[in-house]
């Protein structure tokens, strides 16, 4: 800034020197030095507009206005309290809106599944039952493994409260084809499918 205010103050004392130069050599020419000092103005032209030419060519005009409008964005948000509340409540809501939707579509549609070659999984139906899925493996070469899991419902008796949660009836195939190692035992055999 202190450089900038340096070039400011040359910029305004050459513009002095050359309109006082101006000024006499128009005063050795004859004329009064009021006329004289006013040819010399209407020959250099607007003083202001060279100013703010000159200011330009030599700073970023555009930061500098950046600047001022945030300055005076503050002032009018200090002004009013209320208004200035409502608006940040409104940017927070959106802004979180938006982060927890994208998370969700990243989580679901953008991620790939966490299992081997998750782009060569298909659905081919859901909820059949166990004979039907071996049918289906026995009949389809599609397919180079295949599996079934059916979801349903089931109560669970064994604590204080009956408790209804969501079971995964599977085969051996699922497991397989999921790529899925267990974390405790072996994986279920195909003779086990009964």
């Amino acid at each position: 800034m202190r450089r900038r205010k340096r070039m400011m103050e040359d910029l305004d004392r050459d513009i002095r020197d050359h309109i006082e130069r101006e000024t006499e050599d128009n005063i050795a020419r004859g004329m009064t030095p009021e006329e004289a000092r006013y040819a010399a103005f209407r020959k250099f032209g607007n003083v202001t507009r060279m100013k703010e030419e000159t200011r330009e060519v030599w700073s970023f005009v555009w930061l500098e206005q950046l600047l001022q409008d945030i300055r005076l964005g503050f002032r009018m948000l200090r002004k009013s309290p209320g208004f200035t509340a409502v608006a940040i409540l409104t940017l927070a809501l959106g802004i979180g809106a938006n982060t927890a939707i994208f998370s969700v579509i990243n989580g679901v549609l953008l991620s790939p599944l966490p299992y081997k070659n998750p782009k060569q999984l298909v659905v081919v139906k859901e909820n059949d039952s166990l004979p039907d899925v071996m049918d289906i493996q026995r009949q389809v070469r599609a397919f180079s493994q295949g599996g079934g899991i059916n979801v349903e419902p089931m109560d669970y008796t064994g604590g204080t409260e009956p408790v209804q949660v969501r079971v995964g009836l599977i085969n051996a195939g699922v497991l397989e084809t999921l790529s899925v190692q267990p974390m405790l035992g072996r994986i279920i055999s195909p003779g086990e499918d009964v």
